[in-house]
């Protein structure tokens, strides 16, 4: 890997990480296209980046949260508020991790041009899905609705399948304002990436090289970018996400004909 393949891989890696095309398909056929051999160390380097523009970008509601989860009897109905948002969010991620690791053990299976093709595809039926079938009925982020959503999330540990677009899609299909759907699915990458690193650190290791330090600083710029442009999108035009990733998996599938 030279600097350009790294500064290549960390854009694309922050650009698809909150766009909902799933970030690890897309690295994974970048990979692939360019011929070089997964690294997972430079892969942890860029969830690192994907972490870093969360929390750049939602810095101040991680710490209301963080502050209102320590005073959830509170009599400060803003706090009590935060602290609870932020345990449901603890409650998505827990709910996450069965899902993960069930899959997770089939892991090599879907890490396939083929695989990657077609869970493109179904995720983007899954965004056309929850607009054609989304809830007349407007609910708010309940622990049911918590649950289910850290249940879908860990679904997202295939290749191919987005984890933005998972959790965005079940938002939107429940009736979640959608004003605040990215701003939930996006909040819930932080202990969901961080529980990500903790695993894959304790099972590879890590150590920076100046290929991961360039291509997590790419990434990190890229994913501010999307982040933001994301946070707009879904109040409106989403939806065309749909059929990118349709007809990606099948000009992909194609091709492998």
């Amino acid at each position: 890997m030279d600097f350009l393949n790294a500064i290549f891989l960390g854009v694309i890696q922050g650009i698809t990480e909150f766009l909902p095309i799933s970030s690890s398909g897309h690295l994974f056929l970048a990979e692939e296209f360019l011929g070089l051999v997964p690294d997972l160390h430079f892969e942890i380097s860029l969830h690192v980046a994907s972490l870093l523009a969360v929390l750049v970008v939602f810095r101040k509601d991680i710490w209301d949260i963080l502050r209102g989860v320590g005073k959830t009897c509170s009599i400060c109905e803003g706090d009590r508020d935060q602290g609870i948002f932020g345990w449901k969010l603890f409650v998505a991620s827990l709910a996450t991790v069965p899902v993960a690791l069930l899959l997770e053990s089939q892991f090599e299976f879907f890490r396939t041009t083929e695989a990657v093709a077609m869970t493109l595809i179904i995720t983007g039926f899954l965004i056309m899905g929850s607009e054609v079938f989304r809830s007349k009925q407007e609910r708010h982020f309940s622990w049911w609705i918590a649950i289910l959503l850290g249940l879908f999330q860990g679904i997202a540990v295939l290749p191919g399948i987005s984890r933005a677009g998972i959790t965005i899609s079940i938002l939107i299909f429940l009736g979640v304002n959608r004003k605040h759907v990215a701003k939930i699915s996006f909040l819930l990458a932080v202990p969901t990436i961080l529980a990500a690193l903790i695993f894959s650190v304790g099972q590879e290791g890590f150590a920076i090289t100046p290929f991961q330090f360039v291509g997590c600083i790419a990434s990190l710029i890229a994913a501010i970018f999307a982040m933001r442009w994301m946070m707009r999108l879904v109040r409106r035009h989403w939806i065309w996400f749909a059929p990118y990733c349709i007809i990606a998996g099948l000009g992909i599938l194609y091709f492998l004909v």
